[in-house]
């Protein structure tokens, strides 16, 4: 699968050049999907550095979550399982879990899934549609380098009360999250059209490689370990106007 990939991304670079620079720049972090082992552990963690914590409904397959959610429609969300695990997802999270807490998911959206499918079915790549009444999601298999990456488009507006989305901390964004990957993933977001800033030294990772969104920067750093999936590793909250930020690891 890797393989065949950087294959195909080698053939974009000819036949389509800069073709999706333009959808690229609509391209946002949506959120990042963070495991705990126990949820209201997790939330007590963040709402004691000043945190607005939103806690979700436990769903019948045994999924709990909370969020910590911004203005601009981007949000952190903190997932656990309770109890049994009834269906493929709940499994899913239950085995990312026995692997230890930490950022397991990168969810992007600005772009229609449709125009997503378009781009991935040009580049002959492996991906799977899920179309539910409220959002359709594009996840890539468990073995792609991508695993750890989806899109979501939502199919409705999204309103929040205010409280949920003012933190005492006076944090009002997501300003970059640190996500590991190889050249596969570096290749994957050049070409969806992000905006690349460069190589970077990160003070915690070493040097990494840097795009921008909408919605904060994402900082793409080695896999550890290279049997290991890859993770996200951490996530720094800002101020709109920089003068204030917060750095935390998700793992």
């Amino acid at each position: 699968m890797a393989f065949h990939y950087k294959i195909s991304v080698f053939l974009l670079m000819i036949s389509f050049g800069s073709s999706f620079t333009g959808q690229g720049q609509e391209i946002r972090i949506d959120h990042v999907i963070s495991v705990v082992s126990n949820l209201d552990q997790g939330m007590n963690s963040f709402s004691s550095k000043g945190f607005s914590v939103t806690k979700g409904k436990l769903h019948s397959n045994g999924l709990i979550n909370a969020h910590i959610k911004f203005d601009n429609n981007s949000a952190l969300e903190l997932m656990s399982v309770e109890g049994e695990a009834t269906d493929l997802m709940a499994e899913e999270y239950k085995d990312l879990l026995k692997n230890g807490e930490g950022g397991v998911y990168l969810a992007l959206s600005g772009l229609k899934s449709d125009s997503i499918e378009s781009i991935l079915t040009k580049w002959n790549m492996n991906y799977i549609v899920s179309k539910e009444k409220l959002w359709s999601y594009i996840t890539f298999p468990k073995s792609s380098d991508l695993a750890h990456i989806f899109f979501i488009d939502y199919h409705f507006d999204h309103t929040h009360s205010k409280d949920v989305l003012i933190h005492p901390n006076g944090l009002e964004k997501i300003n970059s999250i640190v996500i590991e990957g190889n050249e596969s993933v570096i290749a994957f977001f050049e070409h969806i059209g992000l905006n690349y800033s460069g190589k970077r030294i990160d003070e915690e990772f070493g040097i990494g490689t840097e795009f921008f969104t909408k919605t904060g920067n994402i900082i793409v750093i080695p896999t550890e370990g290279s049997n290991n999936r890859p993770r996200i590793r951490s996530i720094v909250f800002g101020k709109k106007d920089n003068t204030k930020t917060l750095r935390l690891p998700l793992e």
